[in-house]
C-alpha cells in the first residue's frame, strides 16, 4: 500500500489577496509561506493545527462558479458555534444553515460560507 501524508486543503480563490486575508483575520489562520513569483499560492495553519492553502483560481485556469454545490467541505470544530457564526456574519461570510442543536447527541453544528461563497461545516467539541 501507498502511504499518504496529510497536506492542507487547498482552497482557488478569485480575489487571492482578499481571501488569504479574511483566513487569517476572521479565522485566525497564521501565513507560513506565501509564494508570490511566477504563482500566487499561501499556507495557513491556526495553532490547533488545522492547515490550508489558498491558490490563485485564475492562474490554475480555473473559473470558480457556484461553490456552495461542492462535494468536499472544510469542517471546524469550536467551543461556542453561535459565537462562531456571529463573528463570520459581521466579517463577511454568510451563514448557510444553522447554528442548530441536534438533541440526539447533544451537539451544535451548523454551515457558513467565507466571502467567496466557499462553504465550510462547523460543530462544537460534543459531535460524535
Amino acid at each position: 500500500m501507498i502511504e499518504l501524508r496529510p497536506r492542507e486543503t487547498v482552497i482557488l480563490a478569485a480575489d487571492f489577496d482578499a481571501l488569504v486575508a479574511w483566513y487569517r483575520d476572521v479565522l485566525g489562520f497564521a501565513v507560513t509561506k506565501q509564494f508570490e513569483g511566477e504563482f500566487h499560492y499561501c499556507n495557513l495553519a491556526t495553532a490547533s493545527g488545522i492547515r490550508i492553502g489558498i491558490g490563485s483560481a485564475e492562474e490554475m485556469g480555473v473559473k470558480p462558479r457556484d461553490r456552495a454545490d461542492r462535494t468536499v467541505i472544510m469542517q471546524f470544530e469550536v467551543d461556542d458555534v453561535k459565537s462562531l457564526f456571529e463573528h463570520v456574519e459581521r466579517a463577511g461570510g454568510t451563514i448557510v444553515d444553522g447554528p442548530k442543536l441536534d438533541r440526539k447527541d447533544n451537539f451544535w453544528f451548523g454551515s457558513c460560507a467565507d466571502p467567496e461563497g466557499n462553504p465550510f461545516w462547523v460543530v462544537d467539541r460534543n459531535c460524535p
